[in-house]
């Protein structure tokens, strides 16, 4: 493990007081394991080895009496536990920093500037502009160490020309209510954006940028991190209008928002670039690493398991009753009551929002698999960030005896939160302080 969070689930005795109280109880210590693998204080520490004056990075060194200045910046749900990992570890030698994330303070010379998610807001506009014009004003002998995580895209918005803040929020969140994945919001996001798509890359050069990076997307694409800010960008204007046309919102977007797209002009940095020759973009957590974390913990149970896949993705009420089905063909294979076998799954799914209700796609991927759970069932999916969607729960668990006719109709009003509310399946354990997209397990056990 890379480090330690120490995951509080507020409400952990509520939720083991009912169902298979032991199969729950050690499904929220391997959700713990999971988390606290991915600690990005840890995570930040492990990757960098810093003696006197050099900085190893895998076989790379860099000689930091090389460097006149050395700034921090960066944006995500992770960066302040990044920007304190880094500010222990490099202390005086820092010349500036700031870092949007969602809460604020300080840690040594580096300012932790508050912004918002999901939706950008003008705090995050503050902050990202200070951020360009640090980029901006760094020479060719300066070190920009820039600390990236999930939810670093709407924390550092900075529109592009001749696009208003309130009109690229706007599109964001059409295409989330769309049910666009989010590769496909922030191939928009990309276009409409002066930092996004490599261009605070271009924006920092020609000095050197070690952009360490926590992911919560699928397979790591660094372009999608965050929207790629210090990655090429291999995307167009053409493929963000065809997402737009995709959705059928190329009509209902602000009128600039089209216009940019169909206008197109110069493109992001692309692979080859000249502004990538100094930069070096280091993953160092991700959602595959929670996953092995999670095994790690569930053989200790004595579960059997298997990792699924770390790049889960689809409608999730739909992956949800997949894994119910899964689990059904799992249980009448076990022939012994000592068996215990849980399936383990990342990723990120998406919900498309038909209903006035209130829930997040993880709990909507638990209520969609309770419409088929059998006994001997659990199922607990889980946003490593701790917050699911608009909600102030970062999942839930079930199994069959918290079934209700009822859940068809909460499921066909997006009312997901509102269910497990009633039935005390929701998972509280507020901002975790990382992000590296969902986990899901699925425990099966014969009873009878």
């Amino acid at each position: 493990m890379c480090g330690r969070i120490d995951l509080i689930i507020v409400n952990r005795e509520e939720l083991i007081a009912s169902g298979d109280k032991k199969i729950r109880a050690e499904m929220l210590d391997i959700l713990n394991a999971a988390i606290d693998a991915i600690d990005p204080y840890g995570c930040v520490k492990k990757a960098l080895q810093i003696n006197d004056n050099e900085i190893r990075i895998g076989n790379e060194t860099l000689n930091l009496e090389s460097f006149s200045r050395i700034f921090v910046i960066g944006a995500g749900k992770a960066s302040a536990k990044m920007a304190a990992a880094i500010n222990d570890m490099l202390g005086e030698k820092i010349t500036e920093g700031i870092v949007n994330t969602i809460s604020e303070g300080r840690v040594g010379k580096i300012v932790l500037h508050k912004a918002t998610h999901p939706h950008p807001g003008i705090e995050g506009l503050v902050g990202a502009l200070k951020i360009k014009r640090i980029c901006e004003e760094a020479g060719e002998n300066d070190l920009i160490i820039c600390l990236i995580s999930g939810g670093g895209s709407a924390m550092m918005p900075c529109p592009a020309e001749g696009i208003t803040l309130e009109e690229k929020k706007m599109t964001a969140e059409m295409l989330m209510l769309a049910g666009a994945t989010i590769e496909e919001l922030n191939t928009v996001r990309r276009h409409l954006s002066c930092l996004k798509g490599g261009n605070l890359a271009k924006a920092a050069f020609p000095a050197t940028v070690l952009s360490l990076i926590i992911s919560d997307v699928i397979n790591d694409p660094l372009e999608s991190i965050a929207s790629g800010p210090t990655a090429p960008d291999p995307t167009t204007f053409n493929d963000a209008l065809q997402v737009l046309k995709k959705y059928d919102l190329l009509d209902k977007v602000p009128r600039s928002v089209r216009e940019r797209l169909e206008r197109g002009g110069e493109e992001n940095p692309k692979p080859g670039d000249v502004v990538f020759n100094k930069v070096k973009n280091v993953i160092v957590a991700s959602n595959r690493i929670a996953l092995e974390a999670a095994q790690k913990k569930a053989r200790e149970y004595g579960y059997e398991t298997i990792i699924l896949t770390s790049s889960m993705r689809g409608e999730a009420r739909d992956v949800g009753r997949a894994f119910a089905r899964l689990g059904k063909e799992i249980l009448h294979a076990i022939e012994s009551r000592d068996t215990k076998r849980m399936i383990i799954a990342g990723g990120e799914t998406t919900v498309t929002v038909r209903g006035k209700g209130k829930g997040g796609r993880n709990c909507e991927l638990v209520l969609g698999a309770l419409l088929e759970l059998e006994k001997g069932i659990t199922i607990l999916s889980f946003g490593t960030d701790g917050i699911d969607g608009n909600t102030d729960a970062g999942g839930a668990i079930a199994d069959c005896h918290v079934f209700a006719e009822e859940a068809v109709e909460y499921l066909a009003n997006n009312d997901s939160y509102s269910y497990f509310k009633k039935h005390r399946g929701l998972i509280f354990t507020g901002p975790t302080g990382t992000n590296v997209g969902d986990i899901v397990l699925l425990a099966v056990s014969r009873k009878e």
